[in-house]
C-alpha cells in the first residue's frame, strides 16, 4: 500500500512540472532584389561573428587552464584538509549509530517484554501474545537517530577546474545570432520569433 501512496505522489509531482520553452525564428526574405543583396552581407558578417567567437573561446579556455593548474596545489591542500575533518566526523558518525542501533534494539525488546507481560500471565493457557516487531517502528527510527556528515567532499582536478573557471569567465553567446535578425530585419526581411516546447512537454 505505501509503495502504491509512493508513486501516485511521484506521479503528482511529475504532473505539476511546467513544460520549458525555447524561442526559435522564423524568417522570410524581403521580395526585391536589393533586400536579397542586403542579406547577402548579412550572412557574411555573422559568419565572420562565428569564427571571432569560437577563437576567442579557444583563447579563453587555454586561460583557462593555465588558471587551473596555478589554482589546483592550493585547492588540493584545502580539499585534504577538509577530508580529515569529515573522515574524523564519518568515524563518530558510525560509533554513535551502532549504539543508536544497540539501544533501538534494547527497547523493542523491552517494549515487547512489557506488552508480554501485560497481555500473559503466569498459568494462563488461554493468552494471545502480541506479535514481535522485526522493524524499527516509525517513532524509534527518528529518535534520537545520529545525522550523517553526508558525502565526502569531492577532490577537485584540472578538468572539473578549467570547465568551474571556463564557465565563470568564458562567454556563452558572442551575440551573432541576435546581430544578424536585427540585420535580417533591416534589409526588409521579417524575422517572426515562435516558442518550442523542449521538456515536460506532457506528450
Amino acid at each position: 500500500m505505501l509503495r502504491y501512496l509512493i508513486l501516485l505522489l511521484v506521479l503528482g509531482l511529475v504532473g505539476c512540472v511546467s513544460p520549458q520553452y525555447q524561442t526559435n525564428y522564423r524568417f522570410t526574405p524581403p521580395p526585391a532584389g536589393a533586400g536579397k543583396v542586403c542579406l547577402t552581407r548579412c550572412d557574411l558578417a555573422l559568419g565572420q561573428c562565428k569564427q571571432q567567437c569560437a577563437a576567442k573561446t579557444s583563447q579563453c579556455l587555454a586561460k583557462a587552464r593555465l588558471q587551473a593548474q596555478q589554482e589546483l596545489p592550493i585547492l588540493l591542500g584545502a580539499w585534504e584538509r577538509d577530508m580529515l575533518v569529515w573522515e574524523k566526523a564519518m568515524d563518530r558518525y558510525e560509533t554513535d549509530l551502532r549504539f543508536w542501533e544497540m539501544e533501538m534494539r534494547q527497547r523493542r525488546l523491552m517494549r515487547d517484554l512489557q506488552r508480554d507481560l501485560q497481555r500473559c500471565r503466569p498459568g494462563e493457557r488461554h493468552c494471545t501474545r502480541f506479535p514481535r516487531h522485526t522493524g524499527l517502528g516509525y517513532s524509534d527510527y527518528y529518535w534520537d537517530r545520529p545525522d550523517s556528515p553526508g558525502p565526502a567532499p569531492k577532490r577537485p582536478t584540472l578538468e572539473s577546474e578549467t570547465a568551474r573557471i571556463q564557465a565563470e569567465t568564458c562567454p556563452k553567446d558572442c551575440g551573432c545570432e541576435q546581430t544578424y535578425r536585427q540585420c535580417y530585419g533591416s534589409c526588409g526581411g521579417n524575422v517572426e520569433p515562435y516558442q518550442v516546447c523542449v521538456k515536460n512537454c506532457g506528450g
